[in-house]
């Protein structure tokens, strides 16, 4: 591989300042591995016939580093030393390599690769430096292009901090971060049922929370390579189990206070929303499609865009009508938020029977309008891209 032009490479080693930076945590994996996941792309294009990390004498690799090291490199060589290569050898600095691929959103692409190795030939100042920049970029790109208003602004900054603090938790996966929203989802229902006035309130600060917590699973996904399409048919499974237990439990807790007209709606719409995710989930095991409860989002998104259908898009996504609601509810007007809820349901149903009936005659569109759920993102914007997979075991 010829590397700006001048330099011909068949093996790179990767030079790191101690077995401290080559081990550090950079957003849930070890900088060493993060480092030689980049390289698949030189291998499978270039004929890089494998890497060495190096860092200082009395380094050995541990167990972590070089089970991820085979995780996301599994057809490339990698091997350990504690001196330098000869001085005839090509030797990039490897913290300097993470840092200029964070700043390049992670992306594992061939010429974004070569132009990292290409900034990576000067050893930064402060290493260890470096590593927390490309940490904190890293998380950064971890966001969707498709992100609601609410999200960008509120949802994502906190989900991020979160999911920067769970990623060092060494053992902890995206999994466990769906199974926490999910919990906080059972939370939600218990206090609204059983609460009174006071578990309305907590419900709906529960409900916020969850919307703000679903994002963590993704962003963890994204940032250690472990998305899958299990996981994405799980997190959607959760959000709309969520939804569902919100719903239900309002409507249980204004009948329990004696709002007829209000449980009323509530039900209308808990039935109607049912109905809806039921037919969705019924066209995605006949088309063996991953379960997505965005089929109307994302067949408009596929239509020409204008400023009405857009705000209609961002209205009814989650992260808006949690906030909505919660904050409804904290001003005391449950009552409005439960018809309102039974108005939209109704128009939500008759659009997504619509489309699906559409789509049904078209089976090659059920595929181009189908969005994914938070782990992933199919058209991601490039100040927010998201990490590129390299295994499909977890999301």
């Amino acid at each position: 591989m010829h590397l700006a032009g001048t330099i011909t490479l068949s093996h790179i080693f990767l030079v790191f300042e101690n077995a401290a930076t080559v081990e550090c945590n950079v957003a849930g994996l070890p900088a060493g591995a993060r480092a030689v996941h980049a390289l698949t792309a030189l291998a499978r294009e270039d004929g890089i016939d494998g890497c060495t990390l190096v860092a200082d004498r009395g380094w050995t690799a541990s167990g972590d580093l070089i089970l991820e090291c085979e995780r996301l490199a599994p057809g490339l060589p990698v091997r350990f030393a504690q001196t330098p290569p000869t001085s005839d050898a090509m030797a990039i600095s490897g913290e300097a390599f993470v840092a200029a691929l964070a700043r390049r959103h992670g992306s594992a692409s061939r010429d974004d690769v070569l132009v990292a190795l290409v900034d990576a030939r000067l050893r930064p100042a402060r290493p260890q430096d470096a590593l927390r920049r490309a940490s904190r970029d890293i998380l950064t790109a971890t966001g969707k292009g498709g992100d609601g208003i609410v999200s960008q602004y509120l949802n994502r900054p906190i989900s991020r901090a979160i999911s920067g603090q769970l990623l060092k938790i060494r053992g902890f996966e995206p999994s466990h971060a769906s199974i926490g929203t999910a919990l906080l989802g059972l939370c939600m229902a218990l206090a609204l049922v059983f609460g009174g006035q006071a578990g309305l309130i907590a419900g709906a600060v529960l409900f916020q929370a969850a919307s703000i917590f679903d994002g963590v699973d993704g962003e963890m996904a994204r940032a250690t390579y472990r998305t899958s399409k299990f996981g994405a048919a799980l997190d959607s499974a959760i959000d709309a189990g969520t939804n569902l237990a919100f719903l239900l439990g309002v409507t249980i807790n204004v009948a329990l206070a004696g709002d007829t007209l209000g449980a009323a709606a509530g039900g209308i719409a808990l039935v109607t929303l049912a109905a809806g995710l039921a037919l969705i989930g019924r066209r995605a095991r006949a088309t063996r499609q991953p379960l997505n409860f965005d089929v109307v989002k994302g067949h408009f998104r596929q239509r020409d865009h204008n400023i009405v259908m857009d705000c209609l898009i961002h209205l009814t996504m989650r992260d808006f009508y949690a906030l909505a609601c919660a904050l409804l509810i904290l001003a005391g007007l449950t009552h409005f938020v439960l018809m309102a809820f039974a108005t939209v349901a109704l128009g939500w149903f008759a659009v997504t029977t619509f489309v699906l009936a559409r789509s049904a005659r078209k089976p090659d569109a059920a595929k181009m309008h189908s969005t994914r759920s938070d782990y992933t993102d199919a058209q991601p914007s490039r100040s927010s891209r998201p990490l590129q997979p390299a295994d499909s075991r977890f999301i």
